[in-house]
């Protein structure tokens, strides 16, 4: 009977083990997918050689060759219950969808005076869950379109201020910062700029949350994306920075002040569309640095081949941007970060050149790579 027993307490504990690995493993999964840190690339080649079924097309009525390619393209996640663009079926289909987004980098220093707005409109034939505005625009001699969440204002020229919110790295961002998702790392800006009587605007890049470029069950990974416009004189992250552009000047025809405000990669981008834009405000979280005039620790997923950006990075031409600019900025980092904006926390090598100029405020906090809502609020109350 005592061996009995001793069995059964030894396979239980057996179980135990294993169902709390298995629950172990998958949780470190979940990390892995929703940070993007290593090994994330493996788990995405691992998942397209072992779910070919998923990759393809739900007709699965593909050519070979581009089966082959495909299979191995969606492999990221689809996250909005409304999916503007049909599905991919072929390799032309991706193709397109690239065309359609593609700009040249040259002359990007001038986005924003070049680009003209050709109408706006909502999307509500979609039946969408969060409501999307369309701003349809030319640049280059080419007709495009940008797409952010929000509700066009009523009365466009009196309403009182507006905010677009620039999303960071990472899948699928802006629903969930319109959505008030208390799990997504932008969390908190949504409230502040709500409690301040903001009309919100979130920009939705091309291949995220509505926009997904899709099979119906999974979206393009950006190893689809990112070379196809390096290599042809574009960039995906130009030309979602001119799409902000185009959403900015919109709103700035119709309020009578305007925000941007960004996270991370969203920090940077929103000051790079800032030294175009000139709204009133601008809210730079975790997402400047002139340590990377040294070492820029970035990926494909990150801005790159934008021609302004490495201006940025270097002290002087970062001090003369905000000092000739009209806008009142704040740029924050948190002692809890780690890498480049830890150093920049503690160290405080961009707060200390940039901090003496009238109109930028400067918080370095104790939280880590978030919207500081206290700074958000103080910055807010003296400003409007």
């Amino acid at each position: 009977m005592d061996t009995h027993r001793k069995n059964r307490a030894r396979l239980v504990a057996l179980i135990t083990a294993i169902v709390f690995l298995l629950f172990s493993v998958y949780l470190w999964g979940i990390f892995t997918i929703r940070s993007q840190i290593f090994p994330y690339d493996l788990l995405k080649q691992l998942y397209a050689s072992v779910k070919p079924d998923l990759q393809a097309s739900p007709n699965k009525a593909l050519a070979s060759p581009d089966s082959e390619l495909l299979k191995y393209a969606f492999v990221d996640p689809v996250s909005s219950p409304t999916l503007i663009h049909p599905p991919i079926s072929s390799l032309k289909d991706l193709r397109r969808k690239n065309e359609r987004i593609f700009v040249s980098r040259d002359g990007f220093d001038q986005a924003y005076n070049k680009l003209k707005i050709v109408a706006t409109h909502e999307l509500n034939s979609l039946k969408t869950d969060v409501p999307i505005i369309a701003i349809d625009f030319e640049y280059q001699d080419k007709d495009y379109q940008a797409f952010a969440y929000g509700v066009l204002p009523k009365h466009c020229g009196r309403d009182n201020v507006s905010a677009l919110i620039i999303p960071g790295s990472g899948h699928n961002h802006s629903r969930a910062i319109a959505t008030n998702d208390p799990e997504n790392y932008h969390f908190g800006i949504i409230d502040v700029l709500h409690n301040f009587s903001i009309s919100t605007y979130v920009l939705i890049k091309p291949n995220e949350d509505a926009l997904a470029w899709h099979n119906g069950m999974a979206k393009i990974s950006g190893d689809f994306i990112w070379n196809w416009h390096l290599n042809r004189g574009g960039s995906y992250s130009v030309s979602y920075l001119v799409q902000a552009m185009a959403i900015q000047k919109y709103l700035s025809s119709c309020y009578r002040r305007t925000v941007i405000a960004g996270l991370s990669q969203g920090g940077a981008a929103s000051l790079l569309v800032a030294s175009q834009a000139n709204p009133d405000l601008a809210i730079v979280a975790s997402g400047a640095s002139l340590i990377k005039e040294d070492v820029e620790w970035s990926g494909h997923n990150q801005l790159i081949a934008v021609p302004t950006l490495s201006s940025l990075y270097e002290p002087h031409a970062l001090k003369k941007l905000l000092e000739t600019s009209q806008t009142k900025y704040l740029f924050s980092w948190g002692k809890k970060e780690v890498g480049t904006y830890k150093i920049e926390a503690e160290e405080q090598i961009t707060a200390n050149v940039i901090s003496p100029l009238p109109n930028v405020s400067v918080s370095i906090h104790d939280d880590g790579h978030v919207f500081h809502v206290p700074s958000l609020i103080s910055f807010l109350k003296e400003h409007l």
